[in-house]
């Protein structure tokens, strides 16, 4: 065989690398083709199939009174009759009789303070007293005895007996005798009202309630030296209780200046309490008071409670509703509280109803609607407060159907 011959045999046999690397690249491309291709048919598959967004509101529970309702402030419950109740006289406080959240009637002892000074002092006006008695008495018997005198040289004077001089003498007597037994008698009464005036100052030692109330507070114990309070912009001096008539509360609501040109006295008004959630106090604007904060820019109307107010406490949170027409107790309790947005009431089927979103997914559920407020619609029946439903349900929007929910406004 040739050596030609045998090179070009061997030369046949080599494996032609640049061929089988286009092969290789060619597979690549062709599998990351089909890749991108499977991932875009997929997120196209997504994008078509995916829940719906709808956006989502709560339906919820109208203030009593709300329909009604011209304007609102908030404000504290306050008694209009409260005191500090505090000795007159400067003393050691002796004991105190009542404690705290007691009701106490007017007149009642309180507490009372140690007595032994006032009691020595009555002693003495009584003694002092006696004595210009005993004075009295004395001056009484020489203006009787210088009268009679004065009677006999008179006598004796008219029969010559006596000269003018005696019935001068005499008469200068009598008149002295008088006028000392009238300077006795202004004595015992001075010395009376002393006496008066000591029992007086010990009956301040017995400290009583000044009217029918609670207490509310106790400001000092046994042993503490008082003298009358004196109340100061940082603290109460000398009080021994803090009282309160509990009859006698109302609300001081705050009203922004440009809005209390819309509160009238006589108005009626409704106040909820934050201790009370479940409840409505039915009550009447009073005093619109005359001043206006610079500060706040708010001025203060009291408004006060047409009803009884157990449990009700001074400084309670208050919101009070201003109302621009009267209502009852039976209006409010048969008054349709429920609300929801206007656009989350559709028809299907003839029915109304809202879709309810539970679990990722919008349910139908009828409703009745009462009336049309402002942009809410007023419910006689429908989903309880608090739940979530879709607002601009389309006709696409079937029950039952998932859904991806996002809130009001976003």
């Amino acid at each position: 065989m040739a050596e030609g011959d045998a090179g070009g045999r061997v030369s046949e046999l080599k494996i032609d690398r640049s061929r089988t690397e286009g092969t290789r690249r060619r597979r690549k491309l062709l599998i990351a083709l089909i890749v991108v291709l499977l991932l875009l048919g997929a997120g196209l598959a997504w994008f078509l199939t995916r829940p719906p967004l709808v956006r989502v509101a709560q339906v919820r529970e109208a203030r009593p009174g709300e329909a009604a309702t011209a304007l609102s402030a908030a404000g504290y419950v306050v008694a209009t009759r409260e005191s500090i109740v505090s000795p007159q006289i400067a003393g050691r406080l002796n004991e105190v009789l009542v404690e705290e959240g007691e009701q106490v009637e007017q007149g009642q002892v309180l507490a009372t303070l140690a007595d032994s000074d006032q009691q020595i002092a009555v002693q003495r006006a009584e003694a002092a007293a006696l004595a210009a008695v005993a004075q009295l008495s004395a001056a009484q018997v020489q203006e009787a005895d210088a009268s009679r005198t004065l009677v006999r040289t008179r006598t004796l004077a008219q029969n010559r007996a006596a000269t003018p001089e005696e019935l001068d003498s005499a008469r200068a007597a009598f008149n002295a005798a008088r006028a000392q037994r009238q300077a006795a008698s202004a004595q015992l009464a001075e010395a009376r009202r002393a006496v008066e005036n000591a029992k007086l100052q010990h009956s301040y030692t017995v400290i009583r309630a000044p009217f029918t109330g609670t207490i509310s507070r106790k400001l000092a114990d046994e042993g503490a030296v008082l003298a009358p309070a004196v109340i100061t912009s940082e603290a109460n001096v000398g009080g021994i209780l803090e009282m309160v008539d509990l009859g006698s509360l109302a609300v001081d609501a705050e009203v922004s200046e440009d809005q209390i040109s819309r509160v009238e006295v006589g108005q009626q008004a409704l106040v909820f309490l934050e201790a009370f959630p479940g409840k409505v106090f039915l009550a009447t604007t009073g005093l619109v008071r005359p001043a206006i904060d610079r500060a706040t820019a708010t001025g203060v109307v009291r408004v006060e409670f047409d009803q009884q107010t157990e449990g009700v406490l001074p400084d309670m949170a208050a919101t009070v509703s201003f109302l621009e027409h009267k209502v009852t107790e039976r209006s409010l309790a048969e008054e349709a509280r429920l609300r929801v947005p206007t656009s989350s009431v559709v028809e299907r089927d003839g029915r109304m109803v809202v879709f309810v979103l539970e679990d990722g997914r919008v349910f139908e559920e009828p409703v009745r609607v009462e009336r049309r407020v402002d942009s809410e619609l007023s419910l006689v029946s429908g989903p309880k407060p608090g739940t979530r439903i879709a607002l601009d349900p389309g006709e696409e929007l079937q029950d039952g159907q998932r859904v991806r929910a996002v809130a009001e406004g976003t």
